[in-house]
């Protein structure tokens, strides 16, 4: 462990996944940010801890984070340092961990790229974007209140399904349920895609490049 110490001088970039802590969440639709973010740090090697007052934090901050060196990306890196954070806020709350990480690093908001569940998107599809409005998504509306910004990089995998109409789809349970097994059989090449993606950013690759890449992907 490297501590936040050796990443604030080498320009690290955090990988944020979104969900909900517990283990009544785990396997939920809203917590596929958690999910990819767990296979990302499984293909890496890296070990998850919890923050800590030994960070340079002033107060407690939730969050559960994995130190990647840009050794253990590999020799085609053209990155430094990342680290990847789950917020333990529970998903209302999770810019609050976001942004007191960021100030601690004192990183700008388009070195901060984050991964979440969109029920705008239909299941099979993943979607990168620079930037933009939270469209509906909690988790989001936080990171930019916390943040100050709509200007950081994101990963939308897609949960909505053309068999629900809007309104189903956007009650709680839905997107706190858990997938139906014929779902998760089309979940394996998306979340597969989506850490590809994600370890392609960690290397260096320009958000252009990744666009270009991984915005065609569909089942």
């Amino acid at each position: 462990m490297l501590g936040l110490n050796s990443f604030s001088e080498s320009g690290v970039r955090i990988l944020v996944g979104l969900g909900n802590p517990g283990e009544e969440y785990v396997g939920t639709r809203h917590n596929l940010g958690f999910e990819v973010l767990d296979l990302v740090a499984e293909r890496l090697g890296a070990s998850w801890r919890r923050l800590s007052r030994k960070d340079g934090f002033s107060g407690r901050v939730k969050g559960r984070v994995a130190e990647v060196t840009p050794a253990m990306l590999g020799e085609e890196s053209r990155g430094d340092g990342i680290l990847l954070l789950k917020p333990m806020t529970y998903m209302n709350l999770s810019g609050v961990a976001v942004a007191a990480l960021a100030r601690r690093l004192e990183l700008a908001p388009e070195s901060i790229f984050v991964v979440y569940d969109d029920l705008n998107l239909p299941l099979g599809r993943i979607r990168l974007r620079p930037g933009g409005s939270p469209g509906g998504h909690n988790g989001i509306k936080s990171l930019v209140a916390c943040l100050g910004s709509e200007g950081f990089p994101r990963l939308r995998i897609g949960i909505g399904r053309s068999d629900l109409d809007s309104g189903r789809m956007a009650d709680p349970d839905f997107v706190l349920g858990r997938f139906e097994e014929s779902e998760r059989e089309l979940l394996a090449p998306v979340l597969q895609a989506s850490v590809d993606c994600c370890l392609a950013w960690m290397k260096g690759e320009s958000l252009p490049e990744l666009m270009t890449r991984f915005n065609g992907f569909s089942l």
